[in-house]
């Protein structure tokens, strides 16, 4: 049972949206962008605000990879075709020597600036560890 704070938190998020299944994925992305990520209570507060099932936002949470459902945030590195070419395999590779958490994620829509990066909701392109270094650090 989510606290009455996080359903109120997320009622007021989601006041614009018409509370129905087509905006479950609208919803998702909202409450990640703006709280981080889906946990547990918030998944059961956009059930209860949407009046959908639990089950049915979770599986829809869990399915999108680009979703954040913990508040760690790893680096996802491409690992479609045109990143691969470009070095992304060995990219992941180097990170996770480094210690960073690096996950191969799907086509992320920057093929033309390849390897591309994504690091919490923001991308990196042209990506090698070094620039990833640096905005995992805060540094860029």
């Amino acid at each position: 049972m989510p606290t009455h704070e996080t359903v109120d938190q997320i009622r007021t998020l989601l006041e614009t949206m018409p509370k129905e299944r087509a905006s479950l994925l609208p919803a998702l992305w909202a409450v990640a962008d703006e709280m981080g990520w889906i946990d547990e209570e918030r998944t059961k507060a956009i059930a209860e605000v949407l009046n959908l099932p639990v089950a049915d936002v979770f599986g829809v949470a869990s399915f999108y990879a680009l979703l954040p459902t913990e508040p760690a945030r790893p680096v996802r590195v491409c690992d479609d075709v045109m990143c691969r070419l470009k070095g992304s395999d060995a990219l992941i590779a180097e990170l996770r020597r480094e210690g960073i958490e690096a996950l191969a994620s799907p086509c992320l829509g920057r093929c033309d600036q390849a390897p591309a990066a994504l690091i919490g909701k923001d991308p990196l392109v042209h990506a090698d560890a070094s620039n990833i270094r640096a905005t995992v650090r805060g540094e860029g």
